[in-house]
């Protein structure tokens, strides 16, 4: 009987540590998606402003069109640097995601065989 205390609270205690290693994953993902945000809209904020002050400056039609040319190319530049930080950031926490729910079939694969071996002692 105490072995099969010992199992249940082993397997709580294997089942809490996974849930907090899973929640620090997430945290980890929301807080890198985060930053990634936060500097891509002070990017998009520099460059606008770095443009909206050479449009003061623009000396005709055609100059001011290029200008906007080149916003639009500056912000699409900064848009897909972001999509492709932000697609690393979440393929890396699957991969560890992955990794820990791997680790937790293993982890319940032995629970299991020591609960058969417990049981086959019981019986």
């Amino acid at each position: 009987m105490n072995d099969m205390i010992e199992l249940f609270n082993k397997a709580n205690q294997s089942g809490f540590e996974t849930f907090r290693k899973l929640s620090d994953i997430n945290r980890q993902a929301f807080q890198k998606l985060l930053e990634q945000q936060l500097d891509l809209t002070t990017g998009l904020v520099d460059v606008s402003m770095k443009h909206l002050d050479q449009a003061g400056k623009a000396k005709g039609y055609q100059e001011l069109l290029t200008l906007q040319t080149d916003l639009l190319r500056d912000c699409s530049r900064k848009m897909v640097v972001s999509y492709k930080n932000g697609h690393e950031i979440l393929d890396d926490a699957r991969n560890s995601m992955t990794q820990l729910m791997d680790d937790s079939v293993k982890a319940a694969e032995e629970t299991v065989r020591h609960v058969s071996t417990v049981a086959k002692k019981a019986a």
